[in-house]
């Protein structure tokens, strides 16, 4: 598996060294700003949770939840702990360390590098979203697209890393959409109908 991840690293290098040659003070104040929206998939939870409480988009809500929760587990206890990349700053080889520099936009992450797991986040709850409701997923599908480009802007990922999390985010989606199609008229539906009608009775 090391050989697969050498042969990419000419490409993820060059990647870096148009990252470095575009990075400025204001560009780094917004894009780590938005790969800290994306820890644990923190932004997207919140998104799912305000969805969640409303009637209307109730089932996005839930997809997108699922989405994250399914990331989580795939993500980091399969993948990762699978592919056991280093990341760029931790890379043991003379010749990557004689020309890469990490730049200290964020605190190092202890975590393995693939795939990118902000990447992964954005792109599952897009994605899901796009399949349910394309007024919320085109923008979704937008700042997903930007929040992989951040963890590559600073330098936590290879581009590599956030191009899989991307297609792993598809995987990811794929199967939230076949679960909640499968157990949200067969669970949630009856849950919340017994609900409603359990808080009717106490409150009457």
């Amino acid at each position: 598996m090391n050989a697969f991840f050498d042969s990419m690293l000419p490409f993820d290098l060059s990647v870096f060294e148009w990252v470095q040659s575009i990075q400025n003070p204001v560009l780094s104040a917004i894009l780590v700003f938005i790969t800290h929206l994306g820890k644990y998939g923190a932004v997207f939870l919140v998104l799912g949770a305000v969805l969640f409480c409303t009637k209307k988009f109730r089932k996005l809500g839930i997809a997108i939840l699922g989405a994250i929760f399914i990331m989580e587990i795939g993500n980091n206890f399969i993948f990762k702990l699978i592919f056991a990349r280093p990341r760029p700053f931790n890379l043991d080889l003379d010749w990557w360390n004689a020309v890469y520099q990490f730049p200290d936009l964020v605190s190092r992450p202890s975590s393995f590098s693939f795939p990118s797991g902000h990447a992964a986040s954005a792109f599952a709850a897009a994605f899901t979203a796009l399949w349910y409701n394309k007024k919320f997923g085109i923008p979704m599908t937008v700042f997903a697209c930007v929040m992989a480009f951040s963890r590559v802007y600073v330098e936590v990922h290879y581009c590599t890393d956030v191009l899989f999390g991307a297609l792993a985010g598809l995987l990811y989606a794929v199967i939230t959409v076949l679960l909640v199609e499968l157990l949200y008229p067969r669970v949630w539906v009856p849950l919340e109908t017994w609900l409603k009608k359990k808080f009717k009775k106490e409150s009457a």
